[in-house]
Order: structure tokens, then C-alpha cells, then sequence
């Protein structure tokens, strides 16, 4: 669009400095805007193309199989892998680093101890937060190891 934008200017200060009268400006402008028009414009010759798809390209030293190994790791993405198992050092509802870390027994995910006592104290009916756990009973405080 931008690009076409730009011919359709010049096909404009052409047909302006062109024509001396209006009839022959709009017959100048008909056949100009026209020839725009039907030509095809290649995008991928563009500088803002070009930049595009070098921003979006994978960066060198990056692992291919879809996960991002960049030096400065976003920290909502940090996770740990211990034997087989992995989990995130953030708290699923505070959303803060674990300091306390208890594990639910019966799903196996991981929360901070200070932030689920607060919440299941409260509120009986408290579910495991963790995105499609399958643990369908609440938590209980006997639960927590």
C-alpha cells in the first residue's frame, strides 16, 4: 500500500505539471492512476521488508526445535529440569519466585508454601492453578509436602 501510495503521487505531480487545464489533467490523472493500478508490486524488494524478515529470523546459535536459547532469558519462561520432571520457579498464583516450595501430592505441581496456605486457609473449595492439571479434588493442607 505504501508503495502504491507513492506511485500514485508521482502519477500526480506528473499529471499536475503536465496538463494546463483541468479536462487534460483528469484524461493525464485517468490514464496514470490506471497504469498503477494494474502494475504488480513487488513487496519483497522493500527495505521494510527486508528488515522485517530480519527481525523475525531465527538469530545464530539458536536451537531449532522451537525453544528460545537466547543469553538474556525471559523470566517467565524460566523452568527447571530435575530427572525427567519439569517445573517453574515461579508460583502459579503469586506469580512470584517460590521461596517456600511445597508439592501437592496428588498432582505433583509445586507452589510456595506461604502463598497456597494463605489462599486454601481461606477458601475451602481451591483447586490445583496449574493450566490443565487433571487433579480434580481441592487442596487440603494434608496434601502438601
Amino acid at each position: 500500500m505504501k508503495s502504491k501510495h507513492q506511485l500514485l503521487s508521482k502519477a500526480m505531480k506528473h499529471a499536475k505539471n503536465s496538463s494546463n487545464t483541468i479536462e487534460k489533467f483528469e484524461e493525464v490523472w485517468k490514464e496514470r492512476s490506471e497504469a498503477v493500478e494494474q502494475k504488480r508490486i513487488d513487496v519483497k524488494n522493500s527495505a521494510e521488508f527486508k528488515n522485517f524478515m530480519k527481525a523475525a529470523a531465527p538469530q545464530a546459535g539458536a536451537e531449532t526445535n522451537g525453544q528460545a536459547n537466547s543469553a538474556a532469558h525471559d523470566e517467565d519462561l524460566i523452568m527447571e529440569a530435575t530427572g525427567g520432571e519439569v517445573f517453574s520457579l515461579y508460583d502459579p498464583w503469586s506469580k512470584a519466585l517460590i521461596k517456600n516450595p511445597v508439592r501437592n501430592k496428588k498432582c505433583g505441581h509445586i507452589y510456595d508454601r506461604d502463598s497456597v496456605m494463605l489462599i486454601i486457609t481461606d477458601n475451602i473449595g481451591i483447586r490445583c492453578p496449574v493450566l490443565g492439571c487433571p487433579n480434580r479434588s481441592y487442596i487440603h493442607p494434608a496434601h502438601l509436602v
